[in-house]
């Protein structure tokens, strides 16, 4: 009987393990990555954003768009969250270009690009 029993619960005890499912986009598994590697990046709009170089934005005509909600100290990125941007940073964009982010601290202008799938 004790047999059966612990047979029984050993079972119970496998199968609810295995009914807890995480799942990961592609995005999460890039933001996951870039955040080990300790680089600065961002995510908005389901993309990862890594801080590329210092710009000159004279030529460029960029617009407000959101602003970062929260710097992360998790091992992942929601939508709105960086690792190294203050909260309530203003994020640029041109016009229809999604592989670029700008972001103006200290006069400076820094370009984040989008870090590709694969």
């Amino acid at each position: 009987m004790k047999k059966v029993l612990a047979t029984i619960v050993l079972v119970i005890l496998c199968l609810s393990g295995c009914l807890a499912e995480t799942t990961m986009t592609t995005t999460d598994l890039i933001a996951a990555e870039a955040i080990k590697q300790a680089q600065d990046v961002s995510r908005l709009n389901d993309r990862v954003y890594r801080l590329d170089q210092v710009v000159t934005v004279s030529s460029l005509s960029l617009t407000p768009g959101p602003r970062i909600q929260k710097i992360s100290s998790e091992k992942t990125l929601k939508n709105g969250m960086a690792t190294r941007l203050k909260s309530g940073t203003v994020i640029y964009q041109e016009k229809d270009d999604t592989m670029f982010l700008y972001v103006q601290r200290n006069k400076k202008w820094y370009r984040y690009q989008s870090i590709p799938e694969g």
